[in-house]
């Protein structure tokens, strides 16, 4: 996830291009609550695996048993524990974490933002970084991990997240030393090379 003036648009938006081509970096947390399918979109509901043939109406299949139904299961039991201590720090995340899943950014930046609120943890903060950088809040996402990285100087995934951002907002710079610091990190990593390879190409 990831990530672009007459010189600079013909390099920068190549840089832009390849450099949000990248995963934006590992999530640190990710639930095991939800699959990728798992949260309807906001646009036709998710496709149901069908039966070979048709079964009695009195023999169907009861809703509730269905995976779409346990996840709104879930979703409920944790909305429903948020209500009752809006500082469970679990629950905000696990709800976080299961809308970042399935693209819900605005949903799951509000929950990782509620759960920081009440406990900083980097793995989170990184979270809400990738959550801002997908949905054009480059700004933010930036706060995000630099906030991560300052404080946390071995977690490299904030760190790599960094440096793509920089990329994009064409502070290249910052993205340069970011990229030092990755490259003693993780040496001979092949993502930290295409950052490289993308930078060194961009004057």
């Amino acid at each position: 996830m990831s990530r672009d003036n007459l010189v600079y648009t013909a390099c920068g938006l190549i840089l832009g291009l390849v450099i949000g081509s990248f995963l934006i970096g590992p999530k640190l947390a990710r639930s095991k609550l939800a699959g990728p399918d798992a949260i309807p979109s906001s646009g036709a509901p998710a496709a149901m695996t069908q039966p070979e043939a048709p079964a009695p109406e009195s023999a169907a299949t009861p809703p509730s048993a269905g995976p779409m139904e346990a996840v709104r299961q879930q979703l409920e039991m944790l909305k429903k524990q948020v209500e009752q201590n809006p500082n469970d720090f679990d629950a905000l995340v696990q709800l976080g974490n299961m809308y970042m899943d399935v693209s819900k950014f605005p949903q799951a930046i509000d929950y990782f933002k509620r759960a920081l609120a009440v406990r900083e943890e980097p793995s989170v903060r990184t979270d809400l970084g990738i959550c801002y950088k997908q949905s054009g809040q480059n700004q933010e996402a930036r706060e995000a991990f630099r906030k991560v990285a300052s404080e946390q100087p071995d977690q490299w995934q904030a760190i790599y997240n960094l440096a793509i951002v920089d990329g994009e907002m064409k502070d290249y710079t910052d993205a340069r030393t970011q990229l030092a610091k990755l490259k003693q990190l993780r040496p001979g990593d092949p993502d930290v090379a295409k950052l490289e390879q993308a930078l060194a190409a961009v004057k």
